[in-house]
């Protein structure tokens, strides 16, 4: 599993407050939206929402909403 995230994100922060209050850990990608990078070909195939967080599975699929993102956690 792999989170993809943007520091700047009020969504994308309650991801992260929840993965420290649970002590969990996933390698993290920086989506930089100052940068538009959201809206690239690339993260528009993993999210079609342009929208993070998003956390791809280790299957593939995508869960692209903070609170299903923390109850599937």
């Amino acid at each position: 599993m792999k989170l993809f995230n943007s520091r700047y994100a009020p969504n994308a922060r309650r991801v992260r407050i929840f993965l420290a209050e649970k002590g969990l850990t996933l390698p993290m990608v920086e989506v930089d939206l100052g940068k538009m990078e959201q809206r690239s070909p690339s993260y528009t195939a993993i999210n079609p929402f342009q929208r993070v967080p998003a956390l791809e599975l280790e299957d593939g699929a995508v869960i692209a909403e903070s609170i299903a993102i923390c109850r599937y956690l």
